[in-house]
């Protein structure tokens, strides 16, 4: 895709303006700058400049496409630069946002997104997006302290703020400490009054672990971002007042829209 833009616009090079766009707002070919890039700066200096409205919704690649004079290739480049940088999200079947900047989000001993977006005035929501009890692998079995292929629940779920997806999380928990924990999630209305169902009034963060990725298709899908947008993971596990592993799990954030904060006790 990068080549057809590249001589598409060799193709244009004659061309000394583009007459389509917005009067101060044009790109120049054989300017010495790739034409995308220019789309990208003046996408940037207008967003900065908040020329999109209370909503910040974009004009969509074929409107852009239209008003450059380009092909859609071309804008999609600068669209993906413009994501990859924060500047925008991509929601699918809904368009392109500016990004009104990332939530902080606490990683601590008492890490509970809800809390941590209540502190910020943000309001949250949380789904079970589907449960299944099954043999724990060996990665899994060890950071529960548990063998390999002893029954766990594995529930997968996803935090959203606002309607826009935030987090998406597989956890892992023992099933013989927890049985029928899924209807215990439904019945109780969240995963920390389930387990206080089942005797663990409290639990914390033994360690986390934290790195990015380009996402897999279903995490892409579950955060409603492309492809080519990074995203935060956190490994971590939690444990009970007397230290024994209640939870194992892998958290995907998207990374324009939340910023990890690593607490440190005293």
């Amino acid at each position: 895709m990068q080549e057809n833009d590249i001589q598409t616009e060799g193709n244009d090079s004659e061309m000394t303006s583009n007459q389509n766009a917005a009067p101060g707002h044009a790109v120049e070919r054989g300017a010495g700058v790739a034409v995308w890039r220019q789309i990208e700066q003046i996408l940037s200096a207008e967003i900065a400049a908040k020329s999109f409205g209370d909503e910040g919704r974009l004009p969509s690649e074929a409107e852009l496409a239209r008003r450059f004079d380009v092909n859609r290739h071309t804008v999609r480049r600068a669209m993906l630069r413009l994501a990859a940088t924060g500047l925008v999200s991509v929601e699918q079947g809904r368009g392109t946002f500016v990004q009104p900047g990332a939530i902080d989000y606490q990683i601590g001993r008492r890490t509970r997104f809800t809390e941590n977006l209540r502190r910020q005035k943000h309001a949250s929501a949380g789904v079970v997006l589907s449960s299944e009890r099954m043999k724990a692998d060996p990665a899994v079995a060890k950071a529960l302290g548990l063998r390999a292929g002893t029954l766990v629940y594995q529930i997968e779920t996803r935090h959203d703020s606002e309607g826009v997806p935030l987090t998406y999380a597989r956890n892992w928990y023992p099933a013989a400490r927890f049985p029928e924990l899924p209807a215990a999630i439904e019945a109780a209305g969240g995963i920390t009054a389930a387990l206080a169902e089942f005797g663990v009034k409290d639990y914390t963060r033994k360690w986390s672990r934290i790195g990015s990725v380009l996402p897999a298709s279903d995490v892409a899908r579950r955060l409603q971002i492309n492809r080519q947008q990074p995203v935060l993971w956190v490994e971590n596990v939690d444990v009970d007042e007397k230290g024994v592993p209640v939870k194992y799990g892998v958290t995907h954030f998207a990374a324009d829209r939340v910023q990890l904060m690593v607490e440190h006790d005293a």
